[in-house]
């Protein structure tokens, strides 16, 4: 009953939205002009849209808005092909292309080009990213590989949020929301001029998130409060030079509920225990850009950031040096050359907690790049071909080749064909190489009906550990019919080896407190290999002026193997290919109701994650909804209601890996104002 409401709800609205004589404010931009959008994610330079040899989507701002997305995680809801799932109210699991987790190693997420990847376990502090999204120009994701241009980590897929420059944020806005949910959420930005050719923004966001649900549908302790402030300051020195800084402050406190071995072991195996981690950090930026001839540009990107994050599991402060430059140059007609490098350089400072312990608290992580990319254009035949390779080393497994070719026949602006061959590699991490990491207890004789007593597997990072690899191969096309249909499509086949493992180690006792425990060493090792294959569609359609529909669908089918099978191999294989839903899609329609009223509703499905945790359920497949309704009341003026959720009042999305207790994330309704002056 619950989907025909849902799918009656779009009818109605359509036909409703259709029979107003209302001008074409829906959109910020038609087919044809977004096709022209220029993107900067996939070369590594400005280029349209429709050109790209990748799968690329771009969010506009114009999307972020109509959403009513108040976090980034809840913007990538609508992209296609990716997987974003709420583990609690203060934590996201996000993945492209499959292996989801709480920390999805093979994504890489950056922010105006300054990556956020954490080296610590290989993956994103989602609660850590918690930026305006009024000031976010764009959203570009690359599904799948770019690691020739972007380097360590970009083995499935890219996500770049790229900020507004400060001439188009001048004024002010302050906004107030506040829900079941959301229990408040407090936003500010002013923009001005320091000069004729330098201007600022300051800006400053708190939110306020309420306690989740058990899947007992209890009370927990997972709630979350966030403050960021922030500065940025874009200065035109001379018409061929400019120069970019920027600053961003945090500081977060969450909460979170854990079922955790108990220790000392008593008649309960595992304890729900209560704790608080508290977050901060500040991030830094410096870009010097130069044109330095007709076809030719410079920069360079100096990038730091710190983040000190203390909870009872372990605790660590992190900063990091990020310096990186890039030469962009046509040296010979029809040829568009970029070649460029960078260097980081990450002190880590880890204290050995409840969970997690480390023999060494502080260590280094330093990585280095070249890379060179070549376009070559042949205007008779509509056809371009990129070769690109990037040579990068590091401290845990040395140096590695990551080449790619790309090629794209654009016939005319409504049709592109693309495909690419290319190869990535994930940089282990430190939590690979040098941690143990106790992460489970079984109770006396159920490993072993032999062992009188209860026993502790411990995972245990390992120096020698690898780096993982994928060889991709995948094709697509954009095809624009007419001026009210747009087609997106791409299909993909990845061949995975050096996948993280484990191999048994010899058992031995050890006496925690007064308990004697067997102490099970799972070793990390490289033994998995495997591919995965899907396929991506979107289908666009502007049914009217006022009324504007998205249907995004993907399918991915994946296979994995432990080239040593041992007792553990089908569970670990089993954590890696069935947290990811085989099936995703959504139904996304976007109504101007009258000149000054907005509505937009998504339906979407999810299907299974079949995966369970030792005593926990998987989480079933899915259909649910969101809306939001917005009032103009003028051009200062504007009111919102947002709706997540709806077909259910609460509902499991994720089951982590480890140490969290499952949650259900409530149905959430919110109300907004947003004054612009």
């Amino acid at each position: 009953m619950r989907i025909y409401l849902a799918v009656l709800s779009f009818i109605s609205f359509a036909v409703f939205a259709d029979i107003k004589n209302t001008p074409p404010e829906l959109a910020d931009l038609s087919f044809d002009e977004l096709m022209q959008v220029n993107i900067t994610s996939v070369s590594k330079k400005n280029e349209k849209l429709s050109a790209a040899s990748a799968a690329v989507y771009v969010v506009t701002r114009n999307e972020i808005r109509r959403s009513g997305a108040t976090s980034i995680p809840e913007a990538l809801r609508l992209v296609p092909g990716v997987d974003v799932a709420q583990i609690d109210p203060n934590k996201w699991s996000i993945s492209i292309r499959g292996f989801n987790g709480r920390f999805s190693s093979k994504l890489l997420v950056m922010i105006d080009g300054r990556s956020v990847y954490t080296p610590t376990f290989s993956g994103v502090y989602w609660e850590n990213q918690d930026y305006l999204m009024n000031d976010i120009e764009q959203i570009e994701v690359i599904r799948g590989p770019g690691a020739t241009l972007w380097g360590a980590n970009a083995v499935n897929g890219i996500i770049n949020i790229i900020t507004r420059d400060t001439s188009e944020t001048q004024g002010g806005i302050a906004s107030f929301a506040s829900g079941n949910e959301l229990k408040g959420l407090g936003e500010f930005r002013y923009g001005g001029e320091l000069s004729e050719k330098a201007n600022y923004r300051v800006y400053a966001k708190a939110r306020h998130i309420d306690n989740g649900l058990s899947t007992e549908r209890e009370s927990q302790s997972n709630g979350g409060k966030y403050i960021q402030l922030g500065f940025r300051a874009d200065w035109q020195r001379t018409d061929n030079q400019w120069f970019t800084f920027l600053a961003d402050t945090y500081k977060n406190e969450t909460s979170q509920v854990h079922d955790i071995p108990n220790f000392p072991y008593f008649d309960d195996v595992f304890g729900i225990t209560e704790g608080d981690v508290k977050n901060k950090g500040t991030k830094l930026g410096f870009r010097w850009s130069q044109l330095t001839g007709l076809n030719s540009e410079f920069y360079v990107n100096v990038n730091y950031d710190y983040y000190d994050r203390q909870e009872f599991k372990f605790s660590e402060k992190r900063d990091t040096l990020d310096v990186d430059f890039q030469h962009t140059m046509a040296p010979l007609d029809n040829h568009e050359l970029i070649w460029g490098g960078g260097y980081r350089i990450s002190d880590n400072e880890l204290t050995s907690g409840l969970l997690l312990s480390v023999d060494e608290r502080d260590e280094k992580t330093k990585i280095w790049n070249l890379f060179i990319q070549d376009e070559l254009h042949f205007p008779t035949l509509d056809f371009s071909v990129t070769l690109g390779t990037k040579i990068e080393g590091n401290n845990y497994s040395g140096s590695e080749i990551q080449p790619s070719v790309r090629g794209s026949w654009v016939p005319s602006e409504q049709f592109t064909w693309w495909w690419a061959a290319s190869r990535a590699i994930r940089t282990p991490s430190r939590g690979e190489t040098s941690s143990t990491i106790n992460a489970n207890v079984h109770p006396a004789s159920s490993v072993d009906p032999s062992n009188p007593l209860p026993t502790i597997l411990q995972v245990e990072g390992q120096k020698n550990f690898e780096a993982e690899q994928v060889d991709a191969y995948e094709s697509g096309l954009r095809w624009m019919p007419t001026a009210e249909w747009a087609f997106d499509a791409s299909v993909f086949y990845n061949k995975y080896t050096n996948l993280r493992s484990y191999i048994m180690g010899t058992p031995s006792m050890q006496v925690f407190g007064t308990q004697p425990f067997i102490v099970l060493p799972l070793l990390l090792d490289n033994n998995i290999k495997g591919k995965t294959k899907g396929i991506e569609l979107l289908l666009t359609w502007q049914a009217s002026p006022s009324a504007k529909y998205r249907f995004s669908y993907s399918l991915l089918d994946d296979a994995l193997e432990d080239t040593l099978n041992n007792a553990l191999s089908e569970s670990l294989i089993t954590l890696a290919e069935e947290r990811t839903p085989r099936n995703q899609a959504s139904l996304w329609g976007s109504f101007d109701l009258s000149p000054q009223i907005e509505l937009d509703l998504r339906l979407f499905y999810v299907d299974k994650r079949p995966y369970e945790y030792p005593g926990k359920e998987s989480v079933d497949s899915n259909i649910n909804a969101d809306f939001r309704l917005a009032w103009h009341l003028n051009e200062t003026v504007e009111l919102s209601l947002v709706g997540r959720n709806l077909l259910y009042s609460s509902r499991q999305e994720f089951v982590i890996e480890t140490w969290p207790e499952p949650s259900e994330i409530e149905r959430s309704i919110f109300a907004k104002v947003k004054f612009e002056w």
